[in-house]
């Protein structure tokens, strides 16, 4: 098992992406992001340099983007409700955590942890990932600068200014798909959360807290 330095966060998050999204190979999973942001698709291409992925932004001044959710990217009409707060997922790796790390003392009101997404195609599970996920509850988060910011991490880390494997991922196809023994083990995940929401409040106060975020609730605006 992995040791990762961030805590977890206390619940599993889901993206429902739709139907005719190509998961298992995709043709298009920085470009689809440039159409929203050149800076956004050029962060999506070193996330893959960081041996991660960039897969969904939520917030105030985006709305609800990403490689998982590219209908809003290129339909923005129906991408009507206004997110107030900045949430960002990446899928996980020990290069990306090292990146996060210095910017949370950058920008104070940042959170980051790790957790269990769940991709959703309609009703259907289709895969399971660990992923590290960001969250300002702040509805003024400047998120323009932070991704400038989290870009040129990427940059110093990877020693590449732009990503090459971005090229052939989108020449030939990016297979997506998680591999367990590279990772923390999902199921040995569930039961420590399992345990976890089993503990008593007596226990806690002789133990002190869990090593795990509460996900605050963001509330939208429509």
């Amino acid at each position: 098992m992995i040791s990762s330095v961030l805590p977890y966060w206390d619940q599993n998050i889901d993206l429902d992406i739709a139907p005719w999204i190509p998961y298992g190979k995709d043709y298009s999973p920085v470009t689809v992001n440039t159409l929203c942001d050149p800076l956004l698709g050029s962060l999506a291409g070193l996330a893959l340099e960081m041996k991660s992925e960039f897969l969904y932004l939520r917030s105030f001044q985006s709305g609800s983007v990403g490689t998982m959710a590219r209908q809003n990217i290129i339909d923005p009409v129906r991408n009507c409700t206004m997110e107030l707060g900045f949430t960002m997922v990446f899928s996980y790796s020990e290069q990306l955590e090292q990146c996060v790390l210095p910017l949370l003392r950058k920008y104070p009101g940042l959170m980051a942890g790790l957790t269990i997404c769940d991709i959703w195609r309609d009703s259907v599970l289709i895969d399971e990932c660990k992923v590290l996920m960001l969250v300002d509850e702040d509805p003024f988060f400047d998120e323009a600068t932070f991704i400038k910011s989290l870009h040129e991490a990427f940059q110093f880390l990877s020693g590449r200014l732009n990503s090459n494997l971005s090229f052939f991922a989108e020449r030939f196809g990016y297979h997506r798909f998680s591999i367990s023994y590279e990772t923390d083990d999902l199921t040995q995940m569930r039961i420590t959360q399992a345990l976890f929401d089993m503990e008593l409040e007596a226990t806690k106060e002789v133990l002190g807290p869990v090593p795990e975020l509460k996900i605050p609730v963001i509330p939208t605006l429509r």
